[in-house]
């Protein structure tokens, strides 16, 4: 599994950028929850490593909650691999994804924005002079 889904990112890669700036005409849906499926195996297979026994089990529980099994999952993404018209948008569907997940969260940032403005962030502080040379008594 670890060598069929290394290949897939590498086409992924590839596939992004030879079309990724233009559109294509007659797309075809994208199954979004496939789509998660796809993006948390990855997300799981760089976090554990593709070989770890860790790896495998956390693998082999998101394809289970998902109700795949290894095969089924390796033959629908073989599926998309080979059919341009699935694997485009497909693989936009992937990159928005894993953009959602990179992307801070949008409350987090509001309220930094707003701490700053309201003041309560880090404060410079004034320097006070000391005391024998007529400063803070």
């Amino acid at each position: 599994m670890q060598g069929l889904v290394r290949h897939l990112l590498v086409a992924a890669l590839f596939f992004s950028a030879a079309f990724g700036m233009g559109g294509c005409s007659g797309e075809v849906s994208v199954d979004q929850k496939f789509v998660d499926l796809f993006v948390e195996l990855r997300v799981a297979e760089i976090t554990y490593g593709k070989d770890s026994p860790m790896g495998r089990l956390v693998r082999q529980d998101i394809l289970n909650a998902a109700g795949y099994t290894r095969e089924q999952f390796l033959a629908k993404t073989e599926e998309i691999l080979n059919d341009e018209r699935q694997w485009v948008p497909f693989q936009k569907a992937v990159n928005a994804r894993i953009d959602t997940l990179l992307t801070p969260p949008q409350a987090a940032t509001a309220d930094a924005k707003e701490a700053a403005q309201k003041g309560n962030g880090p404060k410079r502080l004034k320097p006070q002079m000391p005391a024998h040379k007529g400063g803070v008594h």
